[in-house]
């Protein structure tokens, strides 16, 4: 007698591209991650925005801080971003991370400029800088991080039950599609 298997289609991933995408859209607070070049860890807040074309994602700071001195150095990073709840706001937040490279850009740098002018607190940083610019401070720039084709989540697309449940199920990886590495200028 033989055994007849009834092989099933492979399950649809449930963490997509455009699912994380979405989710970094919709925040813009991250925590970055940086190393200088003696390969010491430096970690900060820092308010994000993605660039509306592409995944390259946006931070405006100045050039002496050390974020941005540690990128001078050695432009790999990585980043982080927490997807804060309403309800249930004593467990860990789902997130998002990826490595990436970065560079510094000059203030006026069209691709951040129209990357900040798309959300609430971009449009108030941008404010912001150009009133220290008023007043004298040349050193604002913007960081443009570009990530690594694979981006890594964790409780995305699941339910804490879920996850309670079977830990493992929560960490999923994502790979980018080259049409958005292109339009990022990572392909």
């Amino acid at each position: 007698m033989t055994l007849i298997r009834h092989q099933h289609p492979p399950e649809a991933p449930r963490v997509t591209f455009q699912m994380v995408l979405r989710e970094l859209r919709r925040r813009d607070f991250a925590v970055l991650s940086t190393a200088d070049d003696q390969g010491r860890p430096h970690s900060v807040g820092v308010e994000y925005g993605v660039s509306p074309q592409g995944t390259a994602i946006y931070v405006m700071t100045r050039r002496h801080l050390r974020k941005a001195r540690d990128i001078a150095a050695n432009p790999r990073v990585s980043l982080v971003v927490p997807l804060t709840r309403r309800l249930l706001w004593f467990l860990p937040p789902p997130c998002i991370q990826f490595h990436g490279s970065a560079e510094i850009l000059e203030r006026d740098d069209s691709g951040g400029i129209a990357t900040f002018e798309t959300f609430f607190m971009g449009r108030r940083i941008l404010r912001m800088y150009e009133d220290l610019e008023r007043r004298g401070d040349t050193r604002t720039c913007f960081l443009r991080i570009t990530p690594d084709p694979v981006i890594s989540t964790y409780m995305v697309g699941y339910s804490i039950w879920e996850v309670r449940r079977r830990m493992e199920i929560g960490v999923q990886k994502v790979e980018i599609p080259a049409d958005y590495r292109r339009r990022s200028g990572s392909a």
